[in-house]
């Protein structure tokens, strides 16, 4: 009680000010049909916006929503894909049975960080190992289309990622009409190309021909789209091209994108390792 009253003598000028201006602003509006009118029209303009404004921010919540809804059935269409499945054929009875396995599945996620202004660009997605997202991941567009880049290093709720817009980015490609393959590099130059390199002299290259990922990539299934062919020229003192692929995804303008896991990533990799130790 005693602070109420001080706080009251202290600032009370100011207190009976605004409300002597608020009680005169009332018998104002309330006795001249002018002053009612203008007082109603902004009442009611400001009661709009208001309502504008929160119709908004509910729609761009509503709009985030259905975003991450979509993506994540996406995923599940995906993994419906011939190029998801490990398709093989057993022996049954002495009958030859087609048979599928699960060999990769994708995980919708949403970029929260990214560039592709610089030499190494980076680009950060907020799915991490409490989602089951480990190193070495690969990451596509939404519909898989678009290789993006591969996971290079993962927090509980976040992965970064090396886009395929950096210095030591290395993807199997390979040319879809006549399977030949090689390694996607970036020069750091235009954010929309990238360059296939250590395509033999001997492929017959058509500009615009396709270029998706091969079946060598233990990382990406094979047959998502890259880009194609701009340009191509023979490297000075080799018996290899080197092919300017214009991109079939637009990496400064990516909100969601999918994460890539090889089931059977493991056993792949043993094999290459036993391979090698021989």
């Amino acid at each position: 009680m005693r602070n109420l009253i001080f706080l009251f003598v202290k600032h009370g000028g100011f207190v009976t000010f605004v409300l002597m201006e608020l009680l005169c602003m009332f018998l104002v509006v309330n006795n001249n049909t002018g002053q009612s009118a203008i007082f109603n029209n902004f009442f009611s303009a400001a009661s709009n916006s208001m309502t504008n404004q929160g119709d908004k921010v509910t729609q761009f919540i509503n709009l985030s929503d259905h975003n991450d809804s979509l993506a994540r059935a996406n995923s599940r269409l995906l993994q419906e894909r011939d190029n998801a499945l490990f398709i093989q054929t057993i022996r049954r009875d002495s009958i030859q049975v087609p048979e599928t396995e699960q060999m990769f599945t994708f995980t919708a996620a949403k970029v929260t960080s990214n560039s592709t202004s610089l030499t190494n660009n980076s680009l950060t997605i907020n799915r991490g190992k409490k989602h089951g997202i480990k190193k070495s991941m690969g990451i596509v567009g939404v519909g898989g289309n678009g290789v993006i880049g591969i996971v290079k290093s993962t927090t509980d709720n976040y992965s970064r990622v090396l886009p395929i817009l950096h210095s030591q980015s290395k993807i199997s490609a390979a040319i879809r009409r006549n399977g030949y393959f090689g390694s996607l590099v970036w020069r750091g130059r235009d954010p929309m190309k990238v360059n296939l390199v250590d395509v033999p002299k001997h492929a017959n290259l058509v500009i615009g021909d396709t270029i998706q990922t091969s079946s060598y990539s233990s990382i990406f299934p094979e047959g998502i789209m890259i880009g194609t062919i701009d340009t191509f020229w023979q490297q000075a003192g080799t018996n290899f091209y080197e092919i300017d692929v214009n991109l079939s995804t637009d990496l400064s303008n990516i909100k969601y994108v999918h994460v890539v896991e090889n089931l059977m990533k493991k056993e792949i990799e043993a094999l290459k390792k036993e391979v090698s130790d021989e």
